[in-house]
């Protein structure tokens, strides 16, 4: 849809400029991303840590590959959630810390992304001045951030500690981010480290669309300007639409890398080169999807009888 809507831009006109360093830009760009899940994993132990004694970081590490795998490779966006939940909780023996670390994880990138858009912007001038793509990351930032106190606000009542087993739907969604929260806001040195943590992963991120747009050719995009605009289109990207952010990713790179002279066909381009790189860095998962569930041990001593504890 987005190439048919764009007159400038035929399905010809995409494709990748290869040059001589195009290899080492490459390799750059799935270290960065192999690295970036790594500190995935270590911000997950660090928001599970106040909640329960965490298994060992090769376990977690194994659990959030299976998860990278099913949310990029296969046909599913939130499907990975649900394996780490499960497989963390069987190795807990209770699913109610495993639901609130994956839940507060994630929610840490509310904060996160919004923080390197904004810092970036401020920090460069150049780039506060790109009409509508420097509109469209402000507002995005600060609809998140405005989002993130919502959401804060609602699940900071005391109620949520009393009804946290038997909520279901969205209510235990509220439950767990009041129960990690707590945990976290009795644990100030835990919640400095995700923050920090999650920073350190999302520039690691940006660090991979960057190396990706120099292996490719798209020479507009910058270490600076990745900063600034990635973390705009990972939010755009997330939104419930479609599979994998496929078409928003890339209409967020048209906006914002057009903005600073890349065409539309390589924009186009580097979001499908990145969706790709990530695609084949979560398959890497696959074994530990097949292979690193729970075991019979677990299964047996986890206690399935109760929905509500397990929905």
């Amino acid at each position: 849809m987005l190439v048919w809507q764009l007159d400038d831009v035929a399905w010809g006109d995409l494709g990748p400029e290869w040059g001589p360093s195009s290899p080492a830009w490459l390799i750059l760009a799935v270290a960065s991303l192999l690295a970036a899940f790594a500190l995935s994993t270590v911000r997950w132990r660090t928001v599970l840590a106040p909640l329960a004694t965490p298994p060992r970081f090769a376990r977690m590490f194994s659990h959030f590959l299976a998860g990278q795998f099913v949310s990029n490779v296969l046909p599913t966006s939130f499907g990975g959630d649900v394996v780490r939940i499960a497989r963390l909780g069987s190795d807990l023996r209770d699913p109610a810390p495993a639901f609130a670390s994956v839940t507060i994880e994630r929610l840490t990138g509310w904060l996160v992304l919004p923080l390197l858009t904004l810092t970036a912007l401020a920090f460069q001038p150049s780039l506060r001045d790109l009409g509508s793509a420097t509109t469209t990351a402000v507002a995005a930032a600060v609809v998140t951030l405005l989002a993130l106190m919502v959401i804060l606000g609602a699940a900071a009542n005391r109620r949520w500690t009393a009804n946290a087993v038997a909520a279901t739907g969205g209510k235990r969604w509220l439950a767990a981010i009041h129960l990690g929260v707590d945990a976290l806001r009795r644990s100030p040195r835990h919640a400095i480290t995700v923050i920090l943590v999650g920073l350190a992963f999302q520039s690691l991120q940006c660090v991979a669309v960057w190396a990706t747009a120099q292996a490719i050719g798209v020479q507009q995009v910058t270490l600076g300007a990745a900063l600034a605009f990635f973390p705009a289109a990972a939010i755009m990207q997330n939104a419930p639409i479609g599979i994998g952010g496929l078409g928003i990713r890339e209409g967020a790179f048209v906006l914002f890398f057009g903005a600073l002279g890349a065409s539309d066909a390589s924009a186009i381009t580097l979001g499908l080169a990145v969706y790709l790189l990530t695609v084949l860095t979560s398959a890497l998962g696959a074994p530990a999807f097949a292979f690193g569930g729970p075991s019979a041990r677990n299964l047996q001593t986890l206690d399935l009888s109760q929905p509500d504890r397990t929905s």
